[in-house]
């Protein structure tokens, strides 16, 4: 079992990956891959699939965009791998409070996130997570959370 005040990742980006679709339910895995690890970061990659998108066009009529619960979900995953990744298997990151803010809207192709640990407390941990548009520098969203992290009994 990993050190919790480890200043290195405790699992690499496969790994990482592994740990989505060993501990989160099918309806979860949306093919994300874990591009990155670092001390208390993570960069994950949604690859596009059409049926992210919703069937309305934006208000400004440029185009369909990715669904606000996808968009939620993907935030979720990526924040959830990162304390994973940071603290090895043998914690249980649950989450009990989000925060989304919509900037600007998704748009039709990969969606990139960019988490971190921003402090670790006892069990709390709070973490923030950027989601941009593969290609654009412009965050479409900005999420904060908080974490319940507890060890494993084994």
């Amino acid at each position: 079992m990993a050190d919790i005040d480890a200043p290195t990742p405790a699992l690499t980006p496969k790994q990482a990956e592994r740990a989505i679709i060993e501990n989160l339910p099918p309806v979860d895995h949306h093919g994300e891959i874990v591009e990155a690890v670092g001390p208390d970061t993570i960069r994950v990659r949604l690859p596009f699939d059409p049926r992210f998108v919703g069937a309305e066009p934006w208000q400004d009529g440029s185009g369909q965009v990715f669904s606000g619960p996808m968009v939620m979900g993907f935030a979720d995953t990526a924040m959830y791998c990162c304390v994973m990744a940071a603290m090895g298997r043998g914690v249980i990151p649950v989450m009990v409070g989000f925060n989304i803010n919509f900037i600007r809207p998704a748009q039709a192709r990969d969606l990139i996130a960019e988490a971190r640990i921003v402090r670790r407390g006892g069990r709390l941990h709070y973490l923030e997570c950027w989601l941009t548009s593969d290609g654009d520098p412009d965050a479409c969203a900005h999420i904060t959370s908080t974490y319940r992290v507890s060890r494993r009994d084994r």
